[in-house]
């Protein structure tokens, strides 16, 4: 399949996007009949480890699926943890992450040192090249994809790939495009992150590019095989603007967020996740200095994990150390942790970069938070603060990005939190439905043939 011959990528540049609208109506796109012979196919090159959302998703999609009686599998990277294949059932397969970084080459090297020599400069900047990476991971997920078990690509199937990035879109579609129409299943490919997204943490140079040549070579299956979803109404107008593709919205499915901490003692402060820049976490040890000088009543629980991404991290992380009145959680948790720490927080920090994190993208700590009925602190100018701001989720905003708005923020929402909270609850019931396992299910099976 693969030798066919392939269009050329710079051919397509410069082709007008066509426009599809696949958010039609389920009956009006595919009728009514009976799905019973499908087998629904989660592709996830992501799933390695417990970390992230990856392994929450694959096991509150995976028990729900099974609560319905349909037949699933689900794909993850070859080196899967033999626990999780244990637990769901999970597949190892894919050779690349999603989240590999490829290093510029020898004499990409040499060129970079020359230029540098010429501005008078030391060579820096990161060692990944996103060119570099894109040719290479996109070429191993086709290969990958192609080497999927004979039964995967039956044309009553629907594929579902779980999320994707600028370095596996393009190995997607030329597979796709290779593969004949009449053993085409149908495909849900989840836009779950922005085309300025970079593994390795600045805003991508070539991804707007890289993405509008994979909607041109899609054109063909797009609305036919091909159908996008995003998490929120701001990615969905995002890709509708920018690139003339129409998406559905498919809800992270973690409303379900047990039960909340009440308001004794010292209001909990917390902030969870991936220990980097982009989300904000360089800002910590100067905030909650601040809160302490300030003698805000407040105490806070800190989440160390992976923090070693650049200088900046490592310094953050030891500056917390140092700090008294911090209570650090040390690095993956299990769901079940994750939920009962969570449960202790009164307020969660979300204070990722507008820039870096990026302005439409969505995040399972924020959908987890608004379902318990949990506020947040949000950065103006990312999903999470415009969600507080259109008083759709509680809590405060702040900018600019930096520690000193931060701490700012966590003071002005102190006076008014009991309010907030009760507010928050109010909304959480409905949101957590609209953001539960079935939810998921729902959307992705209103893509099937039937």
């Amino acid at each position: 399949m693969l030798a066919q011959k392939r269009l050329e990528i710079r051919d397509c540049v410069s082709q007008t996007l066509v426009q599809f609208d696949c958010g039609a109506p389920t009956e009006q796109l595919f009728g009514k009949g009976d799905i019973g012979s499908m087998e629904l196919i989660l592709i996830d090159s992501g799933l390695v480890n417990k970390a992230g959302h990856s392994y929450k998703l694959a096991k509150t999609v995976s028990g729900a699926l099974a609560r319905r009686k349909l037949r699933y599998r689900i794909f993850g990277l070859s080196g899967l943890d033999t626990s999780i294949a244990a637990e769901i059932g999970a597949i190892p397969h894919f050779s690349r992450s999603p989240y590999e970084c490829v290093e510029f080459s020898r004499n990409e090297k040499r060129l970079r040192s020359f230029a540098a020599m010429f501005r008078g400069a030391p060579a820096g900047g990161s060692p990944f090249s996103e060119r570099q990476t894109w040719k290479a991971l996109n070429g191993t997920f086709e290969r990958d994809l192609e080497a999927l078990p004979a039964g995967v690509w039956q044309k009553d199937n629907l594929i579902v790939v779980v999320t994707i990035t600028q370095n596996q879109i393009i190995g997607l579609i030329r597979f796709l495009r290779a593969t004949p129409r009449d053993r085409l299943p149908r495909v849900v490919c989840n836009l779950m992150l922005p085309p300025s997204y970079l593994p390795w943490g600045p805003v991508s140079t070539y991804g707007e590019k890289f993405y509008r040549v994979a909607f041109t070579l899609a054109a063909p299956l797009i609305g036919r095989f091909l159908f996008f979803t995003v998490e929120n109404e701001a990615m969905r107008t995002l890709y509708r603007k920018d690139f003339g593709v129409q998406t559905r919205i498919l809800p992270l499915p973690f409303g379900d967020s047990g039960p909340q901490r009440t308001m004794e003692g010292p209001v909990c402060v917390g902030f969870f996740g991936d220990s980097r820049c982009d989300k904000g976490f360089h800002l910590l040890p100067r905030a909650i200095e601040l809160c302490r000088r300030d003698g805000l009543d407040a105490e806070f629980i800190v989440q160390i994990l992976n923090s070693g991404w650049d200088q900046r991290t490592i310094e953050a992380e030891a500056a917390l150390r140092g700090l008294k009145g911090v209570r650090f959680i040390e690095g993956v948790l299990s769901i079940e942790d994750c939920a009962a720490w969570a449960g202790r927080t009164d307020v969660m920090l979300l204070p990722y970069d507008p820039v870096t994190f990026g302005a439409a993208r969505g995040s399972a700590i924020f959908t987890e938070s608004v379902a318990a009925g949990r506020p947040i602190v949000a950065s103006r100018g990312t999903f999470a603060g415009t969600s507080v701001e259109n008083n759709q989720a509680e809590g405060e905003v702040f900018a600019p990005h930096t520690s000193e708005a931060l701490a700012a923020a966590i003071a002005r929402l102190m006076p008014r939190l009991p309010a907030c909270k009760a507010r928050a609850a109010e909304r959480a019931q409905d949101f957590a439905r609209s953001h539960s396992p079935g939810a998921y299910i729902d959307v992705l099976l209103a893509h099937a043939k039937t």
